[in-house]
């Protein structure tokens, strides 16, 4: 039984993760900014209890991680994975409209969250079984394939998050734990909108796929959700 903790997990490819995690029989922590409101993920729990525990957890809020750190480590001794999967896009920008705040809280949220989770999570992986580390990214974090404007916040974002993946993996105190960064594809979610090509279920069942075999020796690689490497 793998035991395994997704954030933002109320909603689009974070829940359908739960629920295919849940399927193959794993012990899921699905994390969320307000599990009271999750109705979803509510319904889901009474449904597979005790293989699926709701935790508060936002990962703007260092509190908020500590606590959901406690209610894990209370539960499990162990994590063999964890989807950093939390994040916004507050929308497009041009120079024009772009503002300090949407571009300090979009980094905070899905750059600067991710790394938190990792610092509060790490040695709970360190003693998981072939522990990895998902870092849900983009292909809008490729400096490489940005061929034309697109904004700035998300785009940005998602690039220091690649960054931070890298740093991730290559820190010795996360030694032994697989890491990667992973762009889920084009989803049709509130994020991704009604006319992206692959619903949440299809981008989770392939997510799971390329996690399924992956090893140490991929560990810093930057993926697609059909197992190619993406290019930085």
């Amino acid at each position: 039984m793998q035991r395994i903790l997704i954030t933002g997990a109320n909603r689009g490819v974070g829940f359908e993760l739960v629920r295919q995690c849940l399927a193959r029989g794993g012990r899921v922590f699905a994390g969320c900014r307000s599990p009271q409101q999750a109705h979803d993920l509510r319904k889901l729990a009474e449904i597979t209890a005790p293989n699926l525990s709701l935790v508060k957890l936002d990962v703007t809020d260092e509190g908020s991680l500590d606590e959901a750190r406690k209610l894990v480590s209370g539960q499990v001794e162990a994590l063999d994975l964890l989807f950093n999967n939390a994040a916004i896009n507050l929308g497009d920008e041009s120079i024009q409209s772009v503002t300090a705040q949407n571009l300090a809280e979009t980094l905070r949220v899905n750059s600067i969250g991710p790394v938190l989770v990792a610092q509060r999570f790490f040695d709970l992986l360190k003693m998981g079984d072939s522990p990895k580390l998902i870092n849900v990214s983009s292909e809008a974090g490729s400096i490489g394939r940005m061929r034309h404007f697109r904004g700035y916040a998300y785009y940005g974002s998602k690039a220091a998050l690649n960054m931070y993946t890298r740093s991730l993996a290559l820190d010795p105190g996360l030694r032994g734990i697989t890491v990667i960064a992973l762009h889920p594809g084009w989803v049709r979610t509130d994020m991704g909108g009604p006319m992206a090509s692959l619903s949440p279920q299809n981008s989770a069942k392939k997510i799971l796929s390329v996690v399924d075999r992956l090893t140490l020796s991929d560990t810093g690689k930057f993926f697609t959700y059909t197992g190619d490497e993406y290019p930085w």
